[in-house]
């Protein structure tokens, strides 16, 4: 490392608070209502993709999802029944935009 890109990098760590970190992105994990979800989608989502608007706080959130696992998790839904299953959306939050989403249905496992 040269001299020159030494001072800058010191001088940007004496601007920083101490304690103050900076994130490389902001990630989300979103629950959602399994029957909610089998309802809004449907088994017909056949391209590669499948778009939703999720709202969330007050929020409308929007991602793009893999088709084929949309119909993995309705068929998961459709097995274990709404109450069966827990159902998550996960990603990179980028304005309103999940950007990476990905969709996870798991069967509950009994305590």
């Amino acid at each position: 490392m040269d001299q020159v890109t030494w001072e800058v990098e010191e001088k940007l760590r004496e601007m920083q608070r101490p304690g103050q970190l900076n994130a490389k992105s902001l990630k989300v994990t979103l629950v959602l209502d399994p029957a909610e979800m089998a309802k809004a989608l449907s088994w017909k989502s056949g391209g590669p993709r499948v778009e939703v608007t999720i709202t969330a706080a007050g929020r409308n959130l929007s991602a793009s999802l893999n088709g084929k696992s949309v119909r993995r998790s309705l068929t998961t839904i459709a097995e274990a029944g709404p109450a069966g299953v827990a159902c998550i959306v996960q990603g990179r939050l980028v304005g309103s935009v999940i950007e990476d989403a990905g969709l996870l249905v798991q069967p509950k496992t009994p305590k």
